[in-house]
């Protein structure tokens, strides 16, 4: 559905691209971000409002329940841009979720530091680890700042082979590639494990 036109009625997945700031108004279930693209943040079915010109998601399944301020979430990165991530959640602390949803990290809670880019820092495919930073609107904003945080499993951008960790890099003993990532202490590391138990201490 990706590479064909949104119409009304479309079936969607949290993530997919549903058009542009200049095409529509983004509405309930959507999210714009910085490049003026919208985003559908649920499950459902696509809406077009042509009299006000707003797009919307209206949900087709159980809503799922939301994390709260400071809960660890686990999640794979569906699309990066040069300022923001979308964040495909599949499990809240230790509960999986019945279906994932979507949450946003931007480069200003990605490394607590300078970043040129979030390119730099994130791959589509990565499994992280994030703290919500924020849940406001139906939105979970997330934070990676914090040894904690960032990716726990990524694939070699090259072959598509599981990347190790080699010092502070990751390297594909397949290929010999190198690559660079915004790491968690805890690389390697599944969701379910301690890594889930410890609650966070509050960094704002």
């Amino acid at each position: 559905m990706t590479s064909q036109r949104i119409k009304e009625g479309d079936s969607v997945l949290p993530g997919e691209r549903l058009g542009v700031i200049e095409e529509y108004l983004p509405g309930e279930g959507t999210f714009q971000d910085e490049d003026d693209v919208i985003y559908a943040t649920i499950t459902g079915l696509v809406h077009i409002d042509m009299k006000e010109r707003k797009i919307s998601v209206e949900a087709t399944t159980r809503k799922p329940v939301y994390p709260t301020r400071n809960d660890i979430v686990f999640g794979a990165i569906q699309h990066v841009t040069k300022k923001s991530a979308i964040v495909n959640i599949f499990q809240i602390e230790d509960v999986e979720c019945p279906v994932t949803f979507s949450g946003y990290l931007f480069i200003k809670n990605a490394a607590g530091g300078y970043i040129d880019q979030m390119r730099d820092l994130f791959a589509p495919g990565d499994m992280i680890i994030a703290r919500v930073h924020q849940q406001a609107d139906g939105l979970a904003r997330l934070s990676t700042v914090g040894s904690r945080y960032g990716v726990i499993q990524a694939s070699c951008s090259r072959c598509g082979e599981p990347l190790h960790l080699r010092g502070h890099q990751l390297e594909c003993i397949e290929c010999g590639n190198y690559e660079k990532r915004k790491l968690s202490q805890n690389y390697g590391q599944i969701p379910g494990s301690n890594a889930t138990k410890e609650k966070p201490s509050p960094e704002d």
